[in-house]
């Protein structure tokens, strides 16, 4: 008698209703989406040059998923920004920096992965993973500042070595 009160208790209390729910909706345990590297700095970089790096995007689930990368917080150029990847596939994107105003930069890109194709179903979920993005960027001022430097410490190299000569 007392189990089928602790029972009845149970339903009650919707524990096996949720159970029906998390049986009944398709899994989405088999998408997952992976990164490398973790974290991309740029370091310093010129105003004029700008700067390329790659990142790989890694399906590391079951099945195909769609792949977007969404940028945040830094102005960056990343090619390309939606594609589908086969299962245990990996991805080549091209990010970089162009014409950048002088100053320091710390942003994130953010892989989201979704279940391919229109007949994807289910509640929508997916997999992310966010990869940290810094960068210095330093105008033609800092550059022509750092050349006078250089040649400054060439001059005194030389009046040293010159200086030493004419000692002998």
């Amino acid at each position: 008698m007392e189990r089928y009160s602790s029972l009845r208790r149970v339903i009650r209390r919707g524990i096996i209703p949720l159970v029906l729910l998390f049986l009944l909706i398709p899994q989405a345990s088999g998408i997952g989406v992976g990164a490398s590297p973790d974290r991309i700095e740029f370091g310093v970089v010129s105003q004029r040059d700008g700067a390329i790096r790659e990142l790989y995007v890694i399906n590391t689930g079951d099945e195909a998923e769609r792949v977007l990368l969404t940028v945040e917080g830094v102005d960056l150029i990343v090619d390309p920004q939606e594609f589908d990847l086969d299962a245990k596939e990996s991805r080549a994107v091209s990010v970089s920096i162009d014409h950048a105003e002088a100053g320091e930069y710390d942003g994130s890109i953010l892989i989201t992965a979704r279940p391919s194709g229109d007949d994807a179903g289910g509640l929508g979920l997916g997999a992310g993973v966010r990869v940290p993005v810094s960068f210095v960027v330093k105008g033609s001022s800092y550059i022509k500042f750092l050349a006078a430097e250089g040649l400054l410490i060439a001059i005194a190299a030389a009046m040293l070595l010159w200086m030493r000569r004419s000692k002998v």
